[in-house]
């Protein structure tokens, strides 16, 4: 097994109720930003809506299997700061929801 100290360990009731928790932390203002692949889960955009933060929306590429695109990372963070917000966090998930892949 991994070593782990008990006071780290977070236990929640399911997957969307530990995301909506880390984005809460996350959220201090609507001058922060959450970086959010598209396509995205309707789950990431909602709760960053409830606690009044903005998505920073960064595309996949389709064609190589829906692999992160650097440079259109960077451009969502450059458009970003251009806004005056704060990226403080950058969601990375399997786009086999809601894509099928």
């Amino acid at each position: 097994g991994y070593p782990a100290d008990p006071a780290e360990i977070y236990l929640t009731d399911g997957a969307s109720e530990a995301v909506k928790m880390c984005l809460q932390i996350c959220i201090r203002s609507p001058d922060d930003a959450i970086l959010v692949p598209i396509p995205q889960y309707p789950l990431y955009s909602g709760s960053i809506n409830l606690f009044e933060g903005t998505i920073a929306g960064y595309y996949l590429d389709e064609e190589k299997g829906w692999a992160l695109d650097v440079e259109d990372l960077k451009r969502s963070i450059a458009e970003t700061r251009a806004q005056g917000k704060e990226a403080r966090a950058l969601v990375v998930i399997n786009p086999g929801n809601p894509t099928g892949n």
